[in-house]
């Protein structure tokens, strides 16, 4: 129950949504590779340079990120669909550390889950050395502290954009379109050098299929590492707009009606 009298509802049906968006994020960034990087792809033959497959690989993620999080998924659990944004959420106190913690695992295992339709789906062709199962790479030459420093920043300026706009409702862009957008720009930025992943979630899956664990770990912390520093920054910040609603959990977004004559109902401080 909230202080209102409310019920919460199940949360069940949030971490569900969040377990089932990252699965057909990490099923299309499959099917996508496999296309883009597959021997035997006809567009792989069409497209060989590096640069518009990376451009492609760009728009096409952006926008499947801001379509889940326009759909009935993401407006139920937020769109969250990576552990970077669950933890920040949960440093600024908009998201219940159970929740955080559920999304997380919710997020690692739909990404498994989303690896494993794909391999189902394209059989061994996705397990080439050029498709590798999604599996993004740093540039050769490009060490862990540059990858570690680009995947932190990404995050922090992809979380920074996205909640500044979140948390102006008058905005004339609608949060699901800003958010494939600056996914789609930082991927094409990020990915050049050190491989644009900046979502533990992206990465978790392909790496655990491919077994292939040398750069696991960059990819997984420096992505939890900048979302602690952008809401510790946040949070600093005394004039920073009130998180919006819509990028967490449903069930903590209808407060009750107030009765009549009783004045609006407080907003809930998480």
């Amino acid at each position: 129950m909230n202080p209102n009298g409310a019920h919460r509802g199940s949360p069940w049906s949030e971490w569900l949504s969040e377990f089932t968006a990252t699965a057909i994020l990490l099923f299309v960034t499959v099917s996508l590779f496999r296309l883009l990087f597959g021997p035997d792809s006809a567009v792989a033959q069409a497209i060989p340079p590096a640069g518009p497959r990376l451009v492609i690989d760009a728009l096409v993620s952006g926008a499947t990120v801001g379509m889940l999080i326009a759909s009935p998924l993401g407006r139920r659990s937020g769109g969250h669909l990576n552990p970077a944004v669950s933890l920040a959420f949960w440093l600024l106190r908009a998201l219940p550390g159970r929740d955080a913690v559920a999304y997380g695992v919710a997020q690692l295992a739909g990404s498994a889950a989303g690896v494993a339709v794909g391999r189902a789906s394209w059989g061994g062709r996705v397990a080439t050395p050029e498709v590798g199962y999604a599996t993004v790479r740093a540039a050769h030459g490009v060490p862990w502290t540059a990858v570690f420093a680009a995947e932190a920043a990404a995050t922090v300026v992809m979380l920074a954009v996205v909640v500044f706009v979140a948390a102006r409702p008058r905005s004339f862009v609608p949060v699901p379109v800003v958010a494939g957008a600056a996914v789609a720009v930082l991927i094409f930025v990020v990915g050049q050098g050190a491989g644009g992943s900046f979502n533990p979630a992206r990465q978790f899956g392909p790496e655990l299929f491919s077994g292939d664990f040398a750069w696991l770990w960059v990819y997984l912390t420096a992505p939890l590492v900048g979302a602690a520093v952008f809401a510790l920054v946040r949070r600093r910040l005394r004039s920073a707009p009130r998180l919006p609603c819509p990028l967490c959990a449903r069930r903590f977004c209808h407060p009750p009606a107030p009765r009549p004559g009783a004045g609006p109902l407080p907003v809930r401080q998480r």
